[in-house]
């Protein structure tokens, strides 16, 4: 039996950039039909499994031509996908997990009210991904998220994160804690999943690439791949 195969491609989310779903819908074609090399036999979405009801029904309304995606990234790519390879349903992997003790926002103030040569080294690293990034196009954008110099200047910001507090206040590690949480369990629900030869198409933010790569990788079960070898 041969290990499950993961393609991750990490994406934005479109629902924040309406634009793209408005005037680039070649490039969104492109992407799909990039991705059919690939051949998935399940796919796998960041929805939690609390939804699954309604995405299978909206599913079904695609799949009778009685729906019109929406500023999805799931309804953009997913569902043309798996109507195309005729997958019975989509695998949502997502996990609720409580990121309120502290906010992500919280962590940056205490930063910067309290560590200002750390806020600023944050500040620094942000200002190399925003210069990696290529946004001229939804192509671009894509091909930036998923290049592995990115992703590992994304990681060192988090590890940049750990230091916010101080030994009676862990503000960064208590968030992280959260972070991970969510990571170990979207990669937990993916491996449930997971059958020998399935050939999984997994589309998640692309923040999340770094531990769920990492997680799936020390586990010795599932042959890696990435969207960039795909990628139109």
């Amino acid at each position: 039996m041969n290990k499950p195969e993961v393609l991750l491609m990490g994406t934005l989310h479109l629902a924040m950039e309406p634009d793209i779903v408005n005037h680039q819908k070649e490039n969104i074609h492109e992407v799909v039909e990039a991705l059919k090399a690939f051949h998935p036999t399940k796919i796998a979405v960041e929805k939690p499994f609390l939804i699954e009801e309604e995405l299978d029904r909206k599913f079904a309304e695609y799949n009778e031509g009685n729906l019109i995606p929406s500023y999805d990234e799931v309804e953009q790519f997913a569902f043309p996908l798996a109507h195309y390879f005729e997958l019975p349903a989509l695998h949502p992997i997502d996990e609720i997990v409580d990121m309120s003790k502290p906010t992500l926002n919280q962590v940056f103030e205490w930063a910067k009210e309290h560590q200002t040569a750390l806020f600023k080294e944050i500040l620094d690293v942000q200002k190399i991904l925003k210069e990696m990034e290529d946004t001229s196009s939804l192509l671009t954008i894509l091909r930036s998220i998923n290049d592995p110099a990115y992703i590992s200047q994304l990681q060192r910001v988090y590890m940049k994160l750990s230091r916010v507090g101080d030994r009676q206040h862990q503000i960064g590690v208590k968030w992280l804690k959260q972070w991970h949480e969510r990571d170990l369990a979207i990669s937990a629900n993916l491996s449930r999943i997971a059958e020998p030869n399935d050939r999984i198409l997994v589309i998640i933010g692309g923040d999340h690439l770094h531990l769920i790569r990492q997680f799936l990788s020390d586990s010795k079960d599932f042959t890696l791949s990435s969207y960039i070898q795909y990628a139109p």
